[in-house]
């Protein structure tokens, strides 16, 4: 009776107040909250729930059971009055539930007024903004704080079933498809693979040895090696940076994200991998680039400014801006060579954890699934893992989603990075394309619709770690002004990614330009 006297105390003074547009409510501490009448919906008189009991306006999201899975859109809402529950379906029909909680608080019973029927729910997640209930043992209830969340709740199959993890040791916890071995530190690809012999250490030395061609799987008109000048650090002060690569027509986005991720983590690293020893530090001609073998020795690999080129002279390598051929060419030179020697597969789809231990001793790696980690999960694992210095790729299930100003694109490679952005965006994943001013840069929002489709793999540094860059921040793009040979993909790369192109086209940033 009180409370029905208390609802028609207060409606009357929405009524009489109506004229002023205002309810003022004086609390016990005689402060007064004041409310806009004209935007008042609704009043109901909600007794405060006691410690582990659910409270508020739940909206219904999903609705799990064994063999189907419903949207509900939050068109339903569940509201919790301390041992009461009301359930106001879409068609506003109202069921009025008795709530017995368990002495542990992680179940109740819900008896409707009606019936009398007992449901049991244990209560899986209690969270500020999830709430999962277990209805029995098979029907699982998804609920949001708000109808908008609710609506844009990601699908159930996909989307973790418990709370959101606060603590990092959980998050990293959820990692999965390691590639550590215990018969090599290079990981259980190349554990197979016996150490380097006399013989491969001195072929491997000689710097005439030419690499496979096949191995590079590039279109077949690249079929000759034709010597380049060399920049091995043409921007950045002279040093390496993540813009020095960028992929033309190789099919190893792998590699190039893990180069671009030593760059933008361990650029001293590069440097000391890298040692001229034929020409001049203007004009190099050949290099040693320190590598390990399937075993995890230190070998050395020696290669000249000969590259992957076509009749006329065109290159499918990696390059830096403008066509400048970098540390990455030789690099990537060099891991090309070293697969002819030991024979462990091609360049072209070569994997995260695959490219990278030939430089760095270590193949101990992790991945992370799309949809596994809610958003500030994923946003904690990389921050995790550049904190600790892994090598950081990652890539996308579902392509044409705007990220900033550049599309995501699948079965593709991207170097994960902090953003420049914080108060925009959680973290950056570079395509090793480097389209646009923004050197392939793709800005992640917080947005279910992106993280949801985000995967990572993420690689021990190894004898990188102690060349770790100490004010590791956002990345910013050096300067430098396109031109037409940074726009190269080859015709075999736009096929592999079903693309015409990628990026604005000259014409489209001149009307930018002359727009601004």
């Amino acid at each position: 009776m009180k409370r029905n006297f208390f609802l028609f105390a207060i409606l009357l003074m929405v009524s009489v107040m109506a004229s002023a547009q205002r309810l003022d409510i004086t609390l016990d501490d005689n402060s007064v909250v004041s409310f806009d009448v004209s935007k008042v919906k609704s009043l109901e008189f909600m007794p405060e729930s006691l410690p582990g009991q659910i409270s508020g306006y739940w909206y219904l999201g999903w609705r799990v059971m064994s063999s189907t899975t419903t949207h509900y859109d939050g068109d339903e809402k569940w509201i919790f009055n301390g041992t009461v529950l009301k359930q106001v379906k879409a068609s506003g029909a109202e069921t009025v539930y008795d709530l017995e909680y368990a002495e542990n608080m992680k179940s109740f019973k819900a008896v409707p007024r009606e019936s009398g029927t007992s449901y049991t729910y244990s209560i899986i997640a209690n969270e500020e903004g999830l709430l999962v209930l277990k209805r029995g043992t098979s029907i699982n209830y998804h609920f949001y704080k708000t109808m908008t969340a609710a609506h844009d709740a990601e699908t159930i199959t996909s989307f973790p079933n418990r709370a959101e993890y606060t603590d990092t040791a959980k998050v990293w916890a959820q990692k999965g498809g390691s590639s550590h071995s215990d018969k090599s530190p290079m990981g259980n690809k190349y554990a197979k693979y016996a150490a380097a012999t006399q013989e491969q250490i001195e072929w491997l030395a000689n710097a005439s040895n030419q690499p496979d061609l096949t191995l590079a799987d590039a279109n077949s008109e690249y079929d000759r090696w034709t010597a380049k000048t060399i920049n091995l650090y043409p921007l950045n002060n002279g040093n390496p940076t993540p813009a020095d690569v960028n992929q033309h027509g190789i099919g190893d986005c792998c590699m190039c994200a893990v180069f671009a991720s030593f760059a933008y983590i361990y650029p001293d690293f590069i440097k000391s991998i890298i040692t001229i020893t034929g020409g001049t530090s203007t004009r190099p001609t050949s290099f040693i680039v320190k590598m390990y073998d399937p075993q995890g020795n230190p070998i050395d690999v020696a290669v000249d400014n000969k590259l992957l080129c076509n009749s006329s002279g065109g290159c499918v390598q990696v390059s830096g801006k403008n066509g400048v051929f970098t540390w990455s060419t030789i690099m990537e030179k060099a891991l090309m060579k070293w697969l002819t020697c030991f024979k462990t597969g091609g360049l072209g789809g070569i994997g995260t954890e695959h490219a990278a231990p030939p430089f760095t001793g270590d193949g101990d790696s992790w991945s992370i699934e799309p949809g596994k980690l809610f958003n500030g999960e994923l946003t904690m694992v990389v921050d995790y893992a550049l904190k600790n210095g892994m090598i950081s790729v990652g890539g996308f299930n579902v392509g044409g989603i705007l990220c900033g100003t550049l599309e995501t694109v699948t079965g593709h490679a991207f170097t994960v990075m902090y953003t420049r952005h914080p108060d925009k965006y959680e973290f950056t994943m570079r395509n090793p394309w480097g389209i646009t001013e923004v050197d392939g840069a793709l800005e992640i929002a917080n947005k279910r619709e992106i993280m949801k489709t985000i995967d990572f793999r993420l690689v021990m540094p190894g004898a990188a770690a102690p060349y770790k860059r100490q004010d590791l921040g956002g990345y910013i793009p050096p300067k430098f002004t396109m031109g037409q040979y940074d726009r190269f993909l080859s015709p075999a790369i736009l096929k592999m990614y079903n693309l015409r192109s990628y990026g604005p086209t000259q014409e489209q940033e001149d009307e930018e330009e002359e727009e601004e």
